[in-house]
């Protein structure tokens, strides 16, 4: 028996990305007495077509702290600023985009994604929301007024 095996190379369109999922963690610096977030890795998605219908995929991840050089010589273009001039770099640091959460560590020993737990994507984000209220809680109950 002779089995041959045809690999084809996927053609990769960079107008595909549409979106990018970004991997973060909350610290708390003890030292600073602060709470701040550093983005660990970034991953385009793109559309890719499976038995006809269109589904999201994860293409790869990049290491974030190896990517910032990169991405500082890079501008990002922004339609409602023509004035303001500013580099892939700075609109990562400086939290320039959307997001909402779709996986946590708090209460979810096994490292599920939120879709995984919850079916309904209306409750998801809710729960997303739910997470940064208690994130945005832990930071201000340190304090004492």
């Amino acid at each position: 028996v002779v089995e041959r095996v045809i690999t084809k190379k996927p053609r990769f369109s960079p107008d595909s990305v549409y979106t990018f999922r970004v991997k973060e963690q909350v610290i708390f610096d003890k030292e600073a007495s602060r709470l701040f977030t550093r983005i660990i890795g970034i991953a385009p998605i793109a559309k890719q077509v499976v038995a006809g219908k269109s589904l999201p995929r994860v293409l790869f991840w990049v290491n974030y702290p190896e990517l910032r050089k990169t991405l500082s010589r890079f501008e990002v273009y922004n339609p409602k600023n023509f004035a303001s001039r500013m580099t892939w770099e700075e609109l990562f640091e400086s939290r320039y985009f959307s997001s909402y959460i779709i996986k946590s560590t708090i209460n979810n020993p096994g490292d599920k994604s939120l879709s995984a737990m919850i079916k309904d994507p209306l409750f998801r984000l809710l729960e997303g929301e739910n997470i940064k209220q208690k994130i945005f809680s832990y930071e201000q109950d340190l304090w004492a007024y």
